[in-house]
């Protein structure tokens, strides 16, 4: 099982992708928190599309570790608290913090950059670049350090 935050989401929601997320990850859990995170606002773009995608699981997070709550938002904390409470077998995370405390607790993790090589490794996409280019004209920000190493690494 693969939980999520709400940045994934919203960057492949933002640029109308989100069917290439379901090919890429089948099936995602999702915490209360980030459901109404990408869900409340109507005019979010995606929003609508997100509520009503089957492939997307709301799961109840029961309890935090308190020792993460300082460190991070309220929706980050309840994707690390699901993971571990289900034994995720990967955290889809982009905020450095986050990915930090998701690492040290021993958690697997993977970005959105992460899930379109992984969607270019298995041939649904040519090149990460057009799509990284579109989120980040739709708000996703991302280094341009990082892009430019991601893109050189792939050969892009």
């Amino acid at each position: 099982m693969i939980v999520s935050n709400a940045t994934p989401l919203l960057a492949f929601a933002r640029i109308d992708a989100l069917e290439l997320l379901a090919h890429i990850v089948q099936h995602i859990l999702i915490p209360e928190t980030v459901w109404h995170e990408v869900t409340r606002d109507p005019w979010r773009p995606g929003a609508e599309a997100i509520r009503h995608a089957s492939w997307v699981e709301v799961h109840p997070v029961a309890t935090i570790p308190p020792e993460i709550l300082p460190l991070l938002d309220r929706g980050e904390a309840e994707v690390i608290a699901l993971a571990e409470a289900i034994v995720a077998t990967e955290v889809v995370l982009d905020e450095r913090a986050a990915r930090a405390v998701a690492t040290t607790r021993g958690l697997k993790i993977i970005g959105t950059a992460g899930l379109l090589v992984r969607a270019k490794q298995r041939g649904m996409i040519p090149a990460i670049r057009p799509w990284l280019e579109r989120m980040q004209s739709q708000g996703i920000y991302y280094s341009q350090r990082f892009v430019e190493e991601l893109l050189r690494q792939l050969g892009e």
